[in-house]
């Protein structure tokens, strides 16, 4: 499963770069985790990107319930699988249901802009093209191991 988060600044250069995202939790906290783009998106992010961009955080879903309002909240724990926890040291988090969304919905979208680089790649010149077919062949990869379960953030 995946956590809806914001990406909201470049925080260092880096082979990739660091960035910072926060996640808004059901009771309206705000929390930051930073650290390598690659754990939050699968677009590259240097230092002159728009920000925020959309992110995620591979998490364990450890409970469902409702609340007195009727809001479908979810205990999750970034802990599991990538060991990522908040700046002040966080790893579990009461969400909104609608802030988790699966690992098959990434890949989907994945596979979609895997798809459009290769199309993309067919009618650009040489040394475009050849960006285009290496974002496509990086997001094989992650789809590779999203779907094996052998993700490294």
């Amino acid at each position: 499963m995946q956590l809806l988060v914001q990406i909201v600044r470049f925080v260092e250069e880096h082979q990739p770069p660091i960035v910072a995202c926060e996640l808004v939790d059901a009771a309206g906290s705000h929390h930051t985790f930073i650290d390598k783009v690659a754990g939050f998106s699968s677009q590259w992010l240097p230092a002159d990107s728009a920000y925020p961009q959309p992110g995620t955080i591979r998490c364990h879903v450890l409970a469902h319930w409702q609340d007195d309002t009727g809001r479908r909240l979810v205990r999750v724990s970034t802990e599991r699988p990538d060991g990522i926890e908040s700046t002040e040291g966080v790893s579990e988090f009461v969400v909104l249901s609608s802030q988790i969304v699966s690992a098959e919905a990434t890949i989907a979208e994945l596979e979609k802009k895997a798809t459009e680089c290769e199309e993309k790649a067919k009618a650009e010149p040489d040394r475009i093209a050849a960006r285009l077919r290496h974002s496509a062949e990086v997001y094989r990869e992650w789809i590779a191991a999203l779907k094996s379960g052998r993700w490294k953030a």
